[in-house]
């Protein structure tokens, strides 16, 4: 499918976590409409893009970046040069991005990979990202402590030698040292 990394070099995910019960919504909502409520970029998406240091013709590696709302914004900031790769766990969460992004992604300027942030790693030849982010993200905001270690070698392999990663566990953004 075009615009897809191969998850071939994903990892096998942990699971770590017992399952929880879900509510289920009030109305049922057709995938369509779930689609495009979840794809409009809202304040708080738009203050952590906007903090971003986003030049155009970057190459940007979004974590946890399903259904894609940012990643179209980053995409349309990088422009016809640049790149953002929305990498996500959630099988369900790509499928969205990939249609929410269709335009994006048969343009070439944007591409998914389903696997965790602690567990992927890029394909040979792929050309190294600038800059990544991650919103809400446990890896990276302190709720799985475990997986912090893997996750920033794994982002730090993905990134150009001097790279920048930002995290939202700031006002909107923290900058997370690499070296």
């Amino acid at each position: 499918m075009g615009g897809d990394v191969p998850a071939a070099r994903a990892r096998p995910r942990r699971r770590a976590h017992r399952a929880r019960r879900v509510r289920a919504p009030a109305r049922p909502q057709a995938c369509d409409e779930e689609d495009t409520m979840t794809s409009e970029l809202s304040p708080r998406l738009r203050r952590v893009v906007d903090a971003l240091p986003l030049e155009p013709g970057m190459r940007v590696l979004e974590i946890g970046g399903a259904p894609g709302a940012a990643a179209r914004e980053v995409a349309a900031r990088v422009g016809p040069q640049g790149h953002v790769l929305v990498l996500d766990r959630s099988d369900t969460g790509i499928r969205r991005a990939r249609a929410n992004c269709r335009e994006e992604i048969d343009a070439g300027r944007l591409s998914t990979m389903c696997a965790s942030v602690e567990d992927f790693e890029l394909e040979p030849g792929t050309p190294l990202f600038d800059l990544a982010f991650a919103c809400r993200v446990g890896a990276l905001d302190g709720r799985h402590p475990q997986l912090y270690a893997p996750a920033l070698a794994n982002i730090r392999s993905a990134l150009v030698p001097d790279g920048r990663l930002y995290v939202d566990t700031g006002s909107p953004l923290t900058a997370i040292q690499l070296d």
